[in-house]
C-alpha cells in the first residue's frame, strides 16, 4: 500500500486550484486592461424624439435636389426614410463617454464622446410571448468638420435649432433611420471635438487614431445599451462620406482584419483614399474649392507627432490679399480652434495653392528620401487606405463632377481593391463633391433598408 498516494493526490488538487486562481486572476486583469473604455464608459439621454416632433427629413431632401438642380426622381426610391415598423415609435438621443488613448501616442487618455440613437422599444410580443428586438447597428462617421458645434454630442441634443438646413441633413436622416425601428445609429465625434474639445487637435488623415476612437466609443455604447436590455445583432453597417468615407473604410477593415466585429456591409462616399497623390495633385491647381484641408492635415499630423517638419516649409504668410494676411502662423492655426465652420475657413483662406503652399513645397519631388519633405509623404502613404479581402459587401459612390476629392483618384482606389482581390462596386452619382452627398446619402439609405 502507497501511504504517499494520499498526499499526493491532496498536493495535486491544491496545485490545480492555485493555477485556476492564478489563470483566473490573469484573465481578470486582461479583461480589465482590454476592456477599460467600456466599464469607465457613460450613457446620458441627451433628447427624444416622438409622433409629436418628429420632422421627416424628405421634405428637405426636395428642397436641397432643387437647389443643387438634381432630378429628385432619380434619387428617391420610396419614401423610407420615415417609414416605420413600429407604431408609436420614440427615438431616444443617448450621448456616450468614454476614454480612448490620446492621438499623439504619448500614451495619455482624453474623453471621446458621441451618440447613440435607437427606438425606446426593446422587447416586442410575438405569438403572444415577449422577446428582444434585436437591433442593426449602423456607424456613421461624419462629414469632414471643423467647428465643435457640428460634432454630433453638441448638435444633435438640439436639431431642429441648427441654422444651416445642410447642415441638418445628416441628423434628420439619421433620426429617421432609427424611427423606421431597424436601426440602432452610432455617430462618433472625431477625437479633438465634443467631450475631448481643446484636448488634442483633430487627426484629420491619422488612420490608427480614428481606429482606436471608433472602436473604443462602440464597445462602450454597446456596452452601456446591453446594460439597459438592449440587443444587437450580430453584423453592423458602417458608412461614411468624405472624411467619414477615409475613416469608415479604415474602421471597416480594422475590423475585419482584427477578427473584432463582423461588418454586413460598408459604403462610402467622396473618399479621399490615396493621400499623398491627392495632396500632389491638389498642390498644383490653379484653384481649389476646399483650400482649408492643407493645414488642417499639416497640423492634424505635426500636433500628433506624425510629422517634425515645420509650417514655414509648408504655408506662407502674407499673399493672401482678399482673405486678409496673417503675420504669423499663430494666427493660421488659431482659425482651427475648433469655433469657425469650414464655410467660414473657405473665405480665410486662398483657394489659389500657390498663394496658401510655398514653392518649395509644391515643387517637391515625393520620392526623394532626402528631401526634408520625405517624412511628410511617407506619413500619407502610411496612412492611405490600402485594400484587404473583405468579407463585408463594399460600395464606394462618388460624384461625377467632383473637383475636390478626385474621382478618378477614387476609382484608382476602387480598381487597386479589386485587384488585390476584394469585393468592391463602384457607383458614379450625381453632383460634385458638396451636392454629391444627397444621392450617397440616399443611395445608402435604400440599399441598407433592403440589407436583411
Amino acid at each position: 500500500m502507497n501511504l504517499l498516494k494520499p498526499f499526493q493526490k491532496g498536493l495535486l488538487i491544491t496545485a490545480s486550484i492555485i493555477f485556476l486562481c492564478f489563470f483566473s486572476s490573469c484573465s481578470k486583469e486582461n479583461l480589465t486592461t482590454q476592456d477599460v473604455s467600456q466599464e469607465l464608459s457613460e450613457v446620458n439621454l441627451i433628447s427624444t424624439v416622438n409622433e409629436k416632433n418628429f420632422q421627416s427629413p424628405n421634405q428637405l431632401y426636395h428642397k436641397l435636389s432643387k437647389e443643387y438642380g438634381l432630378k429628385t426622381e432619380g434619387l428617391i426610391s420610396s419614401a423610407r426614410s420615415s417609414e416605420k415598423i413600429y407604431s408609436g415609435l420614440t427615438v431616444n438621443i443617448y450621448k456616450i463617454s468614454t476614454p480612448s488613448p490620446h492621438p499623439d501616442g504619448s500614451g495619455k487618455t482624453i474623453q471621446i464622446s458621441g451618440v447613440i440613437l435607437i427606438p425606446k422599444y426593446k422587447d416586442r410580443i410575438v405569438w403572444f410571448k415577449k422577446e428582444k428586438i434585436p437591433y442593426r447597428i449602423r456607424f456613421v462617421t461624419p462629414f469632414t468638420y471643423t467647428s465643435n458645434s457640428s460634432a454630433a454630442s453638441v448638435s444633435y441634443s438640439n436639431i431642429y435649432s441648427i441654422p444651416d438646413q445642410i447642415d441638418q441633413l445628416v441628423p434628420l436622416t439619421m433620426i429617421a433611420q432609427a424611427w423606421t425601428g431597424k436601426f440602432a445609429v452610432f455617430v462618433p465625434d472625431y477625437p479633438g471635438f465634443g467631450d475631448s474639445f481643446g484636448d488634442c487637435f483633430p487627426p484629420f488623415v491619422n488612420k490608427d487614431a480614428h481606429n482606436r476612437s471608433n472602436y473604443d466609443f462602440l464597445k462602450a455604447g454597446i456596452h452601456q445599451l446591453e446594460n439597459m436590455g438592449y440587443e444587437f445583432k450580430d453584423e453592423m453597417l458602417i458608412q461614411g462620406y468624405s472624411q467619414g468615407a477615409f475613416s469608415a473604410i479604415q474602421f471597416a477593415r480594422y475590423l475585419e482584419t482584427n477578427n473584432l466585429r463582423k461588418v454586413k456591409a460598408l459604403s462610402a462616399g467622396g473618399t479621399p483614399a490615396l493621400l499623398d497623390k491627392f495632396i500632389v495633385k491638389a498642390r498644383s491647381e490653379s484653384f481649389h474649392p476646399h483650400p482649408f484641408f492643407f493645414p488642417y492635415a499639416y497640423y492634424g499630423m505635426k500636433e500628433n507627432n506624425l510629422i517634425s517638419i515645420g509650417e514655414d516649409r509648408i504655408i506662407q504668410l502674407n499673399k493672401f490679399a482678399l482673405n486678409g494676411t496673417y503675420n504669423n502662423y499663430d494666427e493660421i492655426r488659431a482659425l482651427y480652434d475648433g469655433s469657425n465652420s469650414i464655410l467660414k475657413l473657405q473665405f480665410a483662406l486662398p483657394n489659389i495653392p500657390s498663394r496658401l503652399l510655398i514653392n518649395d513645397f509644391i515643387n517637391a519631388n515625393t520620392n526623394d528620401a532626402n528631401s526634408d519633405y520625405a517624412n511628410f509623404f511617407n506619413v500619407l502613404r502610411e496612412n492611405s487606405i490600402e485594400p484587404w479581402n473583405n468579407s463585408c459587401q463594399f460600395r464606394m459612390y462618388h460624384g461625377k463632377l467632383d473637383n475636390a476629392v478626385y474621382t478618378s483618384q477614387a476609382y484608382e482606389y476602387y480598381q487597386k481593391h479589386k485587384s488585390f482581390g476584394g469585393n468592391v462596386s463602384f457607383n458614379y452619382t450625381l453632383g460634385e463633391h458638396i451636392t454629391g452627398y444627397l444621392p450617397f446619402l440616399l443611395k445608402t439609405n435604400d440599399w441598407f433598408w433592403d440589407i436583411r
